[in-house]
């Protein structure tokens, strides 16, 4: 499982959820900033960050940034990939993990 971040914050609050409730699941993470910063080639920058993470041979991308969502979706489907983005990387009171997308 991938994951795109725009924060390293966020890698440890992943990794944690996945220990509690998915544990043995194999993780990948991916951090650039520089996905924050607005431009036209969004599109691009977010293409070459899936493209890194299916590089290391993921089956699933995780966009841990609700604005970037729909590219990686996007992206990741044209690659053949599933992909989900999450609202925030909190542990769940229900006990049940939920993305949405």
């Amino acid at each position: 499982m991938g994951f795109l971040h725009v924060a390293s914050a966020h890698v440890r609050e992943a990794r944690r959820l996945l220990a509690e409730y998915a544990p043995g699941v194999t993780d990948v993470h991916l951090v650039d900033r520089l996905l924050l910063e607005p431009g036209r080639d969004i599109g691009v920058r977010v293409a070459a960050r899936v493209g890194e993470l299916v590089g290391r041979d993921v089956d699933t991308v995780i966009c841990t940034w609700p604005a970037l969502t729909d590219h990686v979706v996007r992206v990741a489907r044209e690659r053949g990939i599933a992909a989900a983005g999450v609202e925030e990387l909190l542990a769940p009171s229900s006990g049940v993990l939920a993305l949405s997308r």
